[in-house]
């Protein structure tokens, strides 16, 4: 069975001159990463990384960084990333974690001392900068040195497809966050299912705004590889929708996968976009519910455009997605399941819901759910229900959908985000799509607040659009109150600059409450 590094070596050999990576408006051809991959593969043979050895990766993103990761495949280990922003603390606790022999980063600081923490044996430098410790190597001038003293190539591994290739560690908002274990059946199952349904071909140009320090920053950089098109990244986040989309306009982009925060920067672009962009051919959008005025707003900006609405999460990368064609008649749908993958809707007892617009949690399953939570065993045994609804294990995924007659799927809330204001329950997405609406507002997050009366009542933290900064919240409030039940209508507005983003991009709650 071909692996997924197998895949991308072949597309390597058939497009040697073709773009592999666009990352700032530099170009790597295939050939050029495919070599890197090779000399750090064989790198890291030299130095003893053998199967399950666990690599850790604290870096922005590079192509010395894609590079490596590809390589990590090559050589049979497990790769655990954390996000470079994160904090030491964060980063040294992932690290034990995970039990990293080796860590690949560009940080320079404290790495002495962070060897003796962890007990790292090895550190590999991107980047030019080098900081000279021991046990600290710069990635290139190792490869130079492997160069010159004609060591042989990396030795061709027989990896199995249940061989794990990465821990994902998952962008919740507590301290310890888990790490979803995937292997290679999973992920090229996960790419082969995806590229499918958005027809990703060997000419789309396909931009992200990614880093490797996530599940879904991984498959946005290699999925494009996958299929032998390019990847283009940019690692500077966008702030407004002239900054996308003349990166689709320099790079000939042809797809973008993206978080909702830039998807409602596009909202804002002018009309004459339209026919700057000629091959932008899709938009797919996953991690967060899309805004219905933010939809119509982009489709009337780009209508050629098709938008990708979808549900994932890290434990299962893809589980459904809206039909182009549906998302004037269903915007606030993500779609239906993908072929492969199994859902059921329990209620609160676990018992299988099968009424229309009923609310019940989310089970699923399919042939990449990942393996497990790595060195969890009480999370593993809360996330599965085992010999149930027809399947031997299904995950208990936390988020709170209802399914129409036709089987599309409708997320309605994380169980955790669902908080009671004396004795009824307040779901803040409902909330938010309705402030969203309102055409002062460009971005929305509803939290909750403790009250001595009511246990907790909602907050609105709102992003004026620009040419409303006199909108009142009075305006606001009267909106609210027209098209809400009253426990629904929030207590409290408060206006920001920006909302907060986790390290993917995408919108947090964290520093709100």
């Amino acid at each position: 069975m071909q692996l997924l590094h197998h895949v991308i070596a072949d597309n390597a050999t058939k497009y040697p001159t073709k773009s592999a990576i666009v990352l700032d408006g530099i170009t790597t051809p295939y050939q050029v990463l495919q070599q890197h991959a090779d000399d750090v593969a064989s790198l890291l043979q030299t130095v003893g990384i053998a199967t399950d050895d666990r690599v850790g990766l604290y870096s922005a993103i590079s192509v010395e960084l894609i590079a490596a990761y590809l390589a990590i495949l090559q050589v049979g280990a497990i790769t655990a990333a954390t996000h470079h922003t994160l904090s030491r603390e964060k980063l040294v606790h992932q690290l034990k974690d995970s039990g990293t022999r080796v860590l690949i980063t560009d940080c320079t600081e404290g790495l002495p001392d962070l060897i003796e923490e962890v007990g790292l044996e090895l550190i590999l430098l991107t980047g030019p900068v080098f900081a000279a410790a021991p046990k600290v190597i710069r990635l290139a001038d190792a490869i130079a040195s492997y160069r010159d003293q004609n060591a042989p190539a990396a030795m061709p591994l027989v990896i199995d497809s249940e061989q794990p290739t990465s821990i994902f560690y998952t962008s919740g908002s507590s301290f310890n966050p888990k790490g979803v274990l995937v292997n290679h059946r999973i992920m090229l199952a996960a790419c082969s299912r995806v590229t499918e349904y958005l027809q990703i071909k060997p000419d789309d140009r396909i931009l992200s705004y990614s880093t490797l320090g996530s599940d879904y920053g991984v498959y946005n950089v290699v999925m494009p590889l996958f299929a032998g098109a390019t990847s283009v990244i940019e690692s500077r986040p966008a702030s407004t929708a002239d900054d996308v989309l003349a990166v689709v306009e320099r790079e000939a982009v042809t797809a973008m996968h993206v978080f909702p925060p830039v998807f409602s920067l596009l909202a804002n672009a002018g009309p004459e976009w339209q026919v700057r962009v000629p091959s932008l051919r899709y938009i797919s959008s996953s991690g967060q519910a899309l805004h219905v005025r933010q939809i119509q707003q982009v489709r009337n900006v780009l209508p050629r455009v098709k938008l990708f609405s979808s549900y994932g999460l890290t434990e299962c990368k893809r589980v459904s997605y809206l039909p182009p064609g549906q998302i004037d008649e269903r915007p606030t749908s993500v779609g239906k399941p993908l072929p492969g993958i199994s859902i059921c809707l329990v209620d609160e007892q676990g018992r299988a819901i099968d009424q229309p617009g009923q609310i019940g949690e989310l089970l699923v399953t399919s042939d990449y759910l990942m393996l497990e939570y790595w060195n969890m065993p009480e999370a593993n045994a809360k996330a599965f229900v085992h010999d149930a609804f027809g399947h031997s294990r299904m995950f208990r995924t936390g988020d709170l959908f209802k399914q129409d007659a036709q089987g599309y799927l409708y997320y309605v809330a994380r169980k955790d985000d669902v908080f009671a204001r004396n004795i009824w329950m307040v779901n803040p997405l409902e909330i938010e799509q309705c402030l969203a609406a309102h055409p002062a507002v460009a971005e929305v997050l509803v939290v909750p607040v403790a009250d001595e009366s009511a246990g907790h009542v909602p907050r609105a933290c709102i992003v004026l659009a620009a040419g409303h900064d006199q909108t009142s919240e009075q305006a606001l409030l009267d909106h609210c109150k027209a098209r809400l039940d009253w426990h629904m209508v929030p207590t409290h507005f408060v206006f920001l600059e920006a909302l907060p983003r986790t390290d993917s991009g995408k919108f947090t709650t964290q520093g709100l409450i």
